[in-house]
């Protein structure tokens, strides 16, 4: 069964719906020691200059890739490098996410929202979760030489994964992660093998737009003149939302191959986020559910239009929000 209609490029999914949430905020003093950790390495791993090699281990799949994330006072920086199979490439600044393909050979250009391609998830509103999950220290560990205290996420119903921190006792960096179902078993995991903090002095330099060969072909999902926050339809109604998640922005697309018009709409509870992309059915579209690891999708149709809703959710909850949107137009 197919994951998605024709117009939804699975390079874009990648880019824009796995959750990596990163809003600077100033960190509360929260009288649970749990909460207090994690909010300390949500902003060390917002705010700190740092390098690292991790692995992360998905879909029976074990990935290796190398990081640098830099902080000055015009924004964040982020490299990501692929280090075995293709040599996928993202950069990410305050305005753009570029996505290099070489095996395609085409670059891939989207909006740099909260919502960045990576794999290390980063909770944003820690007093937010409380109401959604509960927080526990499980105990202590040593992680590529650091010793980490150890936090759990487990969340109060069947809508989230759980998720478990390692975190580093010193700097407060995220120096491990680990993705769980409601069985317990483990869907994704991120471990670093070495993180560094930069020199002082020492500067990070990424060129947002590297030089590329004459053959690549680029991809570009928005342009900065267009308008791509936008309100959606009155004809559109998405009611009966799980408990937490909130709607963080809607976004109408042009897709560069087609000229096909897709909304997206894109939710959040702080840690989990989703994607419902809606846009008119063509004659290849499939519905019914498909998962790839911790990943889920449901496609239905309704008034002649696809509705796809995918996200690093359990498969409960991108059918709930499927089946949520209705249309009252003509």
């Amino acid at each position: 069964m197919r994951s998605t209609s024709q117009a939804l490029d699975p390079r874009l999914l990648s880019a824009i719906l796995t959750p990596l949430l990163l809003a600077v905020c100033v960190a509360p003093a929260f009288a649970d020691p749990a909460m207090d950790w994690v909010q300390k390495m949500s902003d060390a791993m917002r705010n700190l200059n740092y390098r690292g090699y991790f692995v992360y281990m998905h879909e029976n799949q074990l990935e290796s890739m190398k990081i640098a994330h830099y902080r000055d006072d015009s924004g964040e920086k982020e490299h990501l490098l692929s280090l075995n199979g293709e040599a996928r490439e993202v950069i990410r600044d305050n305005q753009n996410l570029t996505c290099i393909w070489p095996s395609s050979r085409e670059i891939v250009i989207d909006l740099s929202r909260k919502n960045n391609y990576s794999p290390i998830f980063i909770p944003e509103d820690i007093a937010r979760l409380e109401k959604f999950y509960d927080m526990n220290i499980v105990g202590m560990d040593r992680i590529a030489g650091e010793e980490t205290m150890v936090v759990n996420i487990e969340p109060r119903d069947q809508y989230r994964y759980g998720i478990k921190f390692w975190i580093n006792r010193d700097n407060h960096l995220m120096m491990k992660s680990s993705l769980v179902d409601d069985h317990q078993r483990e869907i994704e995991q991120v471990m670093f093998t070495s993180l560094s903090l930069f020199e002082e002095g020492e500067k990070l330099v990424i060129d947002s737009m590297p030089k590329i060969e004459d053959d690549y072909h680029m991809v570009r999902y928005h342009r900065d003149t267009d308008t791509t926050q936008i309100k959606l339809d009155s004809a559109w109604q998405i009611d009966d939302v799980p408990g937490g998640f909130w709607r963080e922005s809607v976004l109408m697309r042009k897709m560069p191959d087609t000229g096909a018009i897709v909304r997206q709409l894109v939710y959040t509870d702080g840690l989990a986020s989703l994607s419902i992309f809606i846009e008119r059915q063509t004659d290849d579209t499939m519905q019914g559910s498909t998962s790839m690891g911790a990943v889920n999708a449901f496609i239905r149709i309704l008034a002649d239009y696809s509705i796809t809703a995918i996200g690093e959710v359990p498969a409960i909850t991108v059918k709930h929000m499927a089946e949520a949107v209705s249309y009252h137009g003509q």
